[in-house]
């Protein structure tokens, strides 16, 4: 428990001003196996969370929002740390073992790049939170989760009001996530130390896709460039891009233009932050880890 206390002190960086809430409901001898990897996981994310407004708040003042245009903000970002912090405690209290601080890289030098990163982060928790709950069997687990789900959608819904998006008529269902879906989403901002517990899900090569014609709000039929490693991921002729968006799973033809490069479209019902995947799969439900060939994402309102 000391060690809990202090890692969470340090990842605050300044005391909250809520109360930290206390978990007495299941520790690590009541998790095992996939209970326990998927606890493990949300750490992960909640620990990144919380790093990231963290660094908001030592990187951004009062003007630096108002200038930007998003008056008002950093009083969020002061909620969302201290929301980050009882979620973490929770987690952290529930998974037990050793776990410190990672190191956490974000590319963002701006007001804007850190609402605009902030609602796919927050995106990507809540589905992985979704997800995660459905291969949960301990049910206090399966509660705390629930919990939070309803606070991740709360953040990214003021994030994108923040940022001019669609942020109530977006979609009519959040996107479930895979764990190692979420987890690649993830891991490029992530670095931490051998001695914390593993991440033990099939790490995604990273996608980069961004559209190529129309504005937001994106229609369907409008352009997008994907982009890949070619060097470490191979598409072959059969893969196609998969779009993950409210309760949709949505194949669209992969034109590969070039080394690492091609194009696909936009296709219907397709709105908010959806997830793309490159992936040969053409079954009903969740893709399988080793299918999932590249991740990324876009914003199509």
């Amino acid at each position: 428990m000391k060690t809990s206390l202090t890692l969470v002190a340090v990842l605050a960086g300044i005391v909250s001003a809520n109360p930290i809430v206390r978990s007495s409901k299941y520790k690590r001898a009541g998790l095992q196996g996939l209970d326990f990897e998927i606890i493990n996981l949300a750490r992960n994310l909640e620990s990144l969370e919380l790093n990231y407004w963290n660094q908001g708040l030592k990187n951004f003042t009062d003007d630096d929002f108002n200038q930007a245009g998003y008056q008002g903000f950093r009083h969020y970002l002061e909620l969302f740390r201290d929301q980050e912090i009882a979620h973490f405690t929770v987690l952290n209290e529930a998974a037990g073992m050793g776990f410190e601080n990672c190191t956490y890289t974000f590319p963002v030098t701006t007001p804007y790049d850190l609402l605009a990163v902030g609602q796919v982060i927050t995106t990507v928790g809540e589905g992985a939170f979704i997800g995660g709950i459905a291969n949960l069997t301990d049910s206090p687990a399966r509660q705390t989760g629930g919990t939070i789900i309803g606070n991740e959608a709360r953040q990214n819904s003021l994030l994108r009001q923040y940022l001019g998006l669609d942020y109530f008529n977006a979609v009519n269902f959040d996107t479930p996530l895979t764990a190692s879906q979420a987890y690649s989403l993830a891991a490029p901002f992530l670095n931490c130390p051998s001695s914390n517990p593993p991440i033990n899900f099939h790490k995604i090569p990273p996608l980069m896709a961004n559209f190529t014609s129309g504005s937001t709000p994106h229609s369907p039929g409008d352009e997008i460039t994907v982009m890949w490693d070619s060097s470490s991921v191979y598409l072959g002729g059969d893969v196609h891009i998969t779009f993950l968006g409210d309760v949709y799973s949505i194949a669209q033809p992969l034109t590969q233009s070039g080394d690492g490069m091609g194009t696909t479209t936009l296709p219907k019902n397709i709105n908010g932050t959806s997830i793309l995947v490159a992936t040969n799969f053409e079954g009903g439900g969740p893709i399988p880890d080793k299918q999932n060939f590249a991740i990324g994402y876009v914003v199509v309102a």
